[in-house]
């Protein structure tokens, strides 16, 4: 299924404006450039080793911020303690997945905004990976992730299929995401 045929319906109001922000970027509205990425050596995963802090918390990468967050927001401050402790992305990916009192429908409304923050922190409190984000900011990030048609596009990197956007088969939320932080910064970057 291409993206232009997903449901609309899955995405948010915000998740919405965000993509058409980021087209709004391009020529014609149009990407006509693509950075694919995956992997945990890619400073754009969100497995990617780093620190964030905010509120006195130290994070050690996007993921935990993320799972964190996500806890946070459905008042399970179990999990969340145990997020905080958990060494590794994927400890705390699986603790995101038992958050208790856990609502659809509020996750889709609040997920891009709490990744968003995540992310901007990252890419904002590390030079190194600033630096790497900006390389790229005339190109659309694009999570060359399989198994995810949420965040990533439902493709990996060596697939042919990639290559065109009418042929992905997710929202690559991530990527879009990663576009729109890359825009901010530079913005932000050429006003000082």
């Amino acid at each position: 299924m291409a993206s232009n045929d997903l449901p609309k319906s899955s995405l948010s109001l915000t998740e919405i404006e965000l993509i058409n922000r980021v087209h709004s970027h391009f020529q014609r509205n149009e990407p006509d450039k693509f950075h694919f990425f995956y992997s945990t050596a890619s400073p754009f995963s969100n497995f990617h080793p780093c620190t964030i802090t905010e509120n006195d918390l130290t994070f050690h990468c996007s993921e935990q911020y993320m799972m964190y967050h996500k806890a946070k927001l459905f008042n399970d401050n179990n999990i969340a303690q145990k997020i905080l402790g958990a060494g590794t992305p994927d400890k705390c990916k699986a603790l995101g997945r038992s958050v208790e009192n856990f609502d659809q429908q509020t996750w889709h409304e609040n997920r891009t905004r709490i990744v968003s923050n995540g992310l901007y922190l990252k890419f904002t409190q590390n030079e190194q990976l600033k630096q790497a984000l900006l390389k790229y900011h005339d190109s659309l990030f694009v999570e060359a992730a399989a198994n995810d048609c949420i965040w990533g596009v439902g493709l990996r990197e060596n697939d042919q299929l990639i290559k065109k956007r009418s042929n992905w088969r997710g929202f690559n939320l991530l990527g879009y995401i990663l576009t729109d932080i890359a825009h901010r910064i530079y913005d932000e970057d050429k006003k000082h």
